[in-house]
């Protein structure tokens, strides 16, 4: 009975150890995005750096105005710009937004738990006025790519007391999807492991 006891003990430690720990990060947008920056922290408290920050703002009737007189109206823009050198206390390696388009795209080499990063850009409706207010992007959704494979996916809601803001709330966390090969790499690994399986006939 006691060995019994003994390997049930060991064995709750062992898959104790090896369960993945839960990354997260906050986010939040205050007031017109024109003049006010966007922030967002890695909240995690495990040692997982966040290396990819994608935001979609489909469903809010913006889209980001980084160009003066671009799309969709003629008023002034703001092209994404890291604020404070958190680009490079990020290690900021990417950034993809264009102007008029609804994402936002951001990739980083060493972004550690605790460290925030800050940044401008522009948003604008689509149609009707040009100022966009933090709460105005409620229903955009974004997701965080961490370093253990883990993607933690949600939404911009309301933030409560502040009317002009809006925050990520977590609505799933998945695996991280693997990058698809390109078409010589399936060929190739198809190659060898025909070549593996004529060698073991042998």
């Amino acid at each position: 009975m006691l060995r019994k006891i003994a390997a049930a003990a060991v064995c709750c430690a062992v898959f104790g150890t090896t369960a993945q720990a839960v990354p997260s990060f906050s986010f939040i947008i205050d007031d017109d995005t024109f003049s006010n920056p966007f922030s967002f922290t890695n909240t995690s408290d495990s040692g997982e750096n966040l290396i990819r920050f994608f935001i979609d703002l489909t469903g809010t009737g913006t889209v980001f105005d980084v160009v003066n007189g671009g799309v969709p109206n003629t008023s002034n823009g703001v092209p994404f710009t890291p604020s404070g050198g958190t680009d490079v206390t990020t290690g900021l390696t990417g950034n993809t937004v264009v102007d008029g388009g609804s994402t936002l795209d951001l990739t980083f080499n060493d972004f550690a738990p605790g460290e925030s990063f800050v940044f401008d850009v522009d948003v604008d409706f689509t149609v009707g006025p040009a100022t966009v207010i933090g709460n105005e992007l409620i229903g955009a959704t974004a997701f965080a790519d961490f370093s253990d494979g883990q993607r933690v996916s949600g939404v911009f809601q309301a933030i409560r007391g502040n009317a002009d803001a809006s925050g990520f709330t977590a609505t799933g966390i998945t695996l991280t999807p693997p990058i698809p090969l390109p078409a010589p790499a399936f060929l190739l690994l198809g190659g060898l492991g025909l070549l593996a399986a004529a060698r073991k006939r042998r």
